[in-house]
């Protein structure tokens, strides 16, 4: 096989195109999937629905280039708009777009796998010596600590000084220069994100690769034969149709599309497909300092606060980092409305902002559903609309332990702000805060909080198509197969058992490198 990367602007019409494995999906679990089964003598083709781009595209023009990265132009979102999900769309996946943190699952989630799911081949040894192998291909290393941006030393000193456990993070990177602006694409490609490591091996190997190019539906003959129905967009909103004729298929589409895809498809036996989604839910609060924080600039996430991690004694809780604080972002979840709020952002560079990510599922029942992906139709009482043909939907309602975790979060991050020198501190609810002492920090748990009364978002989908031993309440076995679809794997945060606890990218590529190494390859 000729060793290629085709965009619209250099395919050649084809009706069919033919590969022993068809790998849809360019993140971290596809990717990883085509180097290491490129290199088993395989003809691979992967199919990404998101544009090509590389380091000339990032320009860090937020206006031009959040469209080309972000699914649904960084506004997908639950159907009832309460929980932003910021996933990429790109050459890459969300790596292209992630914030470089780099953290192995812990230890006592993969107890959990365990012990729960009956997952003995994802023990800690066999997950640390995946994520050993992982973690050199990224280069990730621990961020220098005279890297820590204002925003990460305000976190960092502001828990030392109240007595909570934080560290120095890792990420995947090489000479970063602290620009800042990871979450629009490395523009000095110093993130060792897919595009530069996973699929730069796997194109060296040989294998063809599709972008924009959406599998819109795999017709499932055999074991040994499926047909992918791929639709290549063209400039002016043409397109142009062909089908992969392939021996074993692998969906990394993400958490959100692999099941949407696999309902369309009707390979959904088992009943679970879709269900189990999981969020790491988000909040965060704003602290207003006297001096620049300069929030949009630096290493993001150099700094984790793990202290409430295993919050309850059972695996559960939340931690603390900073983000990557785009404009885009900033301006969608800045409390308040009107010439006030417009006035105030103008003062970003004073602000210093701290999120709160929470390990959900702490009600504790891995058969309960707190999430679901699937296609609807007719009128959505969540969002009001209504549709005749079937459309996307997302649903998420946060467990009631796992919102109190958040708001315990929200109270910490207050108090280390104040701690740190902050004059005030704004959390994201609908009804505006402003706090100016640690006494008040508690208020947080007495503000309404429900699904639209407080700013959310999420960057870690994962676990709707959940990897397990039971066929009823899972939908790959431990080598990333379907239970009911044999041929057909999942490689992606869909197959995520539960919420991992960390930034999942590490976790992702360890379970998939396990899986292919355990596999009939």
């Amino acid at each position: 096989m000729n060793v290629l990367l085709i965009t619209p602007e250099t395919y050649h019409p084809s009706s069919k195109v033919e590969a022993d494995v068809c790998i849809i999906g360019s993140g971290a679990g596809g990717s990883i999937a085509a180097a290491k089964i490129v290199k088993k003598g395989y003809s691979v083709v992967i199919l990404e629905k998101g544009p090509y781009v590389n380091q000339s595209d990032f320009t860090q023009r937020q206006k031009e280039i959040v469209p080309r990265l972000y699914e649904g132009s960084g506004a997908q979102a639950t159907d009832d708009l309460s929980m932003a999900i910021l996933q990429g769309s790109v050459y890459g996946g969300s790596t292209t777009v992630n914030w470089m943190t780099s953290l192995a699952t812990p230890d006592y989630v993969l107890d959990q796998w365990v012990n729960q799911f009956k997952l003995n081949e994802y023990d800690l040894g066999s997950m640390q010596r995946h994520s050993k192998e992982v973690s050199e291909r990224l280069k990730v290393h621990r961020v220098d600590e005279l890297s820590h941006n204002p925003q990460n030393l305000m976190l960092l000193k502001g828990s030392e000084k109240l007595g909570f456990h934080a560290y120095t993070s890792y990420n995947n990177s090489v000479n970063c220069i602290g620009c800042g602006h990871c979450g629009l694409g490395c523009t000095y490609n110093a993130k060792q994100d897919m595009r530069l490591t996973y699929l730069q091996d796997a194109l060296s190997q040989g294998i063809e690769i599709f972008t924009s190019t959406k599998a819109s539906k795999i017709k499932y003959k055999s074991s040994s034969k499926q047909v992918i129905h791929a639709v290549m967009t063209l400039e002016n909103d043409r397109f142009i149709t062909f089908e992969v004729h392939t021996e074993k298929t692998i969906v990394s589409a993400s958490a959100i599309a692999t099941p949407l895809l696999l309902q369309k498809s009707k390979l959904t036996a088992g009943g679970t497909v879709g269900k189990h989604l999981q969020l790491h839910p988000v909040s965060g609060v704003f602290g207003i300092f006297e001096d620049k924080m300069y929030p949009t600039s630096g290493i993001p996430q150099s700094v984790v606060v793990d202290e409430y991690l295993n919050m309850d004694g059972n695996g559960y809780g939340f931690w603390l980092e900073t983000p990557d604080l785009e404009p885009f972002l900033a301006g969608a979840y800045y409390p308040g409305m009107g010439i006030e709020r417009r006035e105030e952002l103008k003062q970003l560079n004073n602000m210093g902002v701290i999120i709160t990510l929470v390990r959900d599922g702490a009600n504790g029942k891995s058969t309960v559903s707190n999430g679901e992906v699937k296609w609807r139709r007719g009128f959505n009482l969540q969002n009001g609309s209504f549709s005749l043909g079937l459309v996307p939907s997302i649903r998420y309602k946060i467990s009631k332990p796992d919102l109190r975790h958040l708001l315990k979060g929200l109270e910490v991050s207050v108090k280390i702000a104040l701690a740190s020198g902050a004059k005030r501190v704004l959390t994201v609810h609908n009804q505006k805060t402003d706090i100016r002492n640690t006494v008040d920090a508690k208020i947080v748990h007495s503000l309404p909080s429900g699904p639209n009364q407080l700013g959310m978002f999420s960057a870690h989908p994962t676990g709707t198509s959940r990897m397990g031993m039971d066929t009823k309440s899972s939908v790959v076995d431990q080598t990333c197969e379907m239970h009911n679809y044999p041929g057909v794997f999942v490689m992606d945060g869909s197959i995520v058992p539960t919420a991992p606890g960390v930034n999942p990218m590490i976790t992702i590529l360890s379970m998939v490198s396990r899986a292919i190494e355990i596999g009939e390859w």
